[in-house]
């Protein structure tokens, strides 16, 4: 539209510092107006669609930046949450290594009482037979008692 003007303002100069011009000239120049105005035209569809490709690559590049960014902040996550497992997995090994050793002592405690039961048993049965023998009267030599078969020894 501006070059339209222009060209009708060249030519409105040009006719009055020329003097006449033929209708044959003034045709001519209003077909080069209106080839520069199609032409301007064109180019200014051409600038506005390249405008609005490059609107749509900056959205696109501004919405890949977000997807990056959340992206970068989940990794952010996983890796606290590694450290976090890791962590767990430590603790859990030490009291699985506490849980094995009392585990170990319990097993220990157990044989220790079934020791200390067999010696238990083993002194009660000491000690019943000196028991035994204290309260039999002294074995006759030339006789066989009747308890002789009988002797408290397991």
């Amino acid at each position: 539209m501006r070059s339209l003007r222009l060209v009708t303002a060249v030519a409105w100069l040009g006719v009055g510092c020329a003097g006449r011009i033929t209708p044959a000239q003034l045709e001519a120049q209003v077909l080069e107006a209106e080839r520069w105005q199609r032409e301007y035209t064109a180019e200014r569809e051409r600038t506005e669609a390249l405008a609005m490709r490059i609107a749509a690559l900056e959205s696109r590049l501004e919405r890949l930046t977000l997807e990056r960014a959340e992206a970068e902040q989940g990794r952010a996550a996983v890796l606290e949450e590694l450290v976090r497992t890791e962590a767990d997995r430590h603790a859990l090994e030490e009291h699985n290594a506490q849980l094995l050793a009392l585990e170990r002592q319990l097993n220990e405690l157990k044989e220790l009482k079934e020791m200390h039961e067999e010696l238990s048993d083993v002194w009660y049965e000491s000690a019943l037979e000196r028991a035994r023998r204290r309260m039999q009267p002294p074995q006759q030599p030339s006789g066989t008692s009747p308890q002789d078969g009988k002797t408290g020894a397991p």
